[in-house]
């Protein structure tokens, strides 16, 4: 997989109180556009594969812009799989320090 293009976190984006964040790509063809993942779908298939669908709400873009095309879905995926691959990354927390027991 290539890598992800460069984005950054824009919150002031968004108007909806409880929306996902949304994320503006800083870099490369689709530099500027301000997107955010909506509802997203893992299934697994009979090969031990994940399928990944996921929603995509354009906040921004260029007028003419077409959202449906492959490099731009592969370019919101690889953004994705980073977001999950640094939240992996961070500190486990132990979750047995936080249990009361009676």
């Amino acid at each position: 997989m290539d890598k992800a293009p460069k984005f950054k976190y824009v919150p002031e984006a968004s108007s909806d109180v409880g929306a996902n964040c949304p994320i503006k790509i800083m870099e490369g063809k689709y530099n500027g556009i301000v997107y955010r993942y909506g509802k997203i779908s893992l299934k697994e298939t009979e090969n031990e594969e994940i399928n990944v669908t996921m929603e995509i709400d354009v906040l921004k873009a260029p007028d003419n812009f077409d959202q449906q095309q492959e490099d731009f879905t592969n370019a919101v995926g690889q953004i994705f799989t980073q977001i999950v691959e640094e939240g992996i990354e961070q500190e486990p927390v132990d979750l047995e320090d936080d249990v009361h027991r009676d």
